[in-house]
């Protein structure tokens, strides 16, 4: 059975020809979560936290996969599992038990999709990977494979620039996808650092820390991206969401003391007792209205919601989270 594209597995599930267990495979961990996104608002809709379910290969049992796939779905005709570390786990079961593991990948319940997710090749050359790959194709299951071509990158790029308003120019294209090595993932980071760089036209060379990030956050400073790794190395990725997150309700209770009758400084000093902070504070009520910040609480919510079920790695989730703040 020849692998499809992420294309042709798009077509599949707009003619309702879903599979009950898709593999997904390669490189490029974006375009899966892309694919991912298009499952969530074609199959469950807007019921789709009830109904969608991620473990991580290396730590679930083959008892709690079984469970996931059993539990009825609510308000949706079907429930989506998503497995990642799929080969690690197939590598665990298989040699453990073979025919329920393969039973359970393939033939369970029919309100159930399951989606068995590795990133990198499948190596048919090793016994396990290979009888991993036969299974599905005896099964009639479907086997995507991501991977990105440089010429499909480039027009992607050329795209991007002209949408922003920036010129298209050949040479800085070839650096994207050369800096990126041809990663998707990579390259939509990189893209969103040229772009804003190209807009603002700010100074990124100064390394912040966690105190600046409550200030580039309201002056929507691209620092935030250009160094979200090194800042969620300080405390970890949950801290460092802690702070974003906080840091936009404390500007969302002076706008509603602002809104009942207090003065801006009665406000700010309700807020918090930190000099420091009253003027960050100060900032961003002049760059974000209430509705602007009210927004992108709710993008935190999703946000938190991701780092805890999305098959992407939390770099990735909060740079999303990042771009969306920088756009506002």
């Amino acid at each position: 059975m020849k692998p499809l594209s992420p294309k042709e597995f798009s077509g599949k599930i707009k003619k309702g020809a879903l599979p009950s267990t898709v593999l997904f495979m390669g490189e490029e961990e974006l375009l899966m979560e892309k694919a991912l996104q298009h499952i969530k608002k074609e199959i469950l809709g807007e019921n789709w936290e009830l109904n969608w379910t991620v473990l991580e290969g290396e730590k679930v049992s083959l008892n709690q996969l079984e469970e996931a796939l059993s539990t009825a779905p609510f308000a949706s005709p079907k429930r989506v599992v998503v497995l990642r570390e799929a080969l690690h786990f197939w590598k665990t079961w298989h040699k453990k038990d073979e025919g329920r593991t393969v039973h359970t990948l393939t033939q369970h319940t029919s309100h159930a999709f399951l989606i068995l997710v590795h990133l990198g090749e499948v190596d048919e050359k090793r016994r396990e990977e290979k009888a991993l790959l036969e299974t599905m194709e005896r099964a009639g299951k479907a086997v995507v494979r991501f991977t990105g071509s440089r010429q499909a990158l480039e027009r992607w790029v050329k795209k991007r620039l002209v949408k922003e308003g920036l010129p298209v120019q050949q040479e800085v294209v070839d650096w994207l996808l050369d800096i990126s090595h041809e990663k998707m993932a990579l390259l939509e980071r990189e893209i969103e650092k040229f772009i804003l760089w190209g807009k603002k036209g700010e100074d990124v060379q100064d390394t912040p820390s966690l105190w600046d990030v409550p200030l580039m956050i309201y002056k929507r400073d691209p620092r935030l991206l250009t160094f979200l790794e090194d800042l969620m190395a300080e405390k970890g990725h949950l801290y460092f969401f802690r702070i974003i997150s906080s840091s936009l309700v404390r500007l969302a209770a002076v706008q509603q003391a602002l809104e009942e009758g207090l003065t801006r400084e009665e406000a700010l000093s309700r807020a918090t007792k930190y000099p420091k902070e009253r003027r960050a504070l100060d900032v961003g009520l002049r760059h974000l209205t209430p509705t602007k910040t009210m927004n992108l609480l709710d993008k935190a919510l999703d946000t938190e919601i991701s780092l805890k079920s999305s098959p992407l790695s939390p770099v990735r989730v909060l740079e999303r989270f990042i771009a969306q703040i920088l756009e506002v």
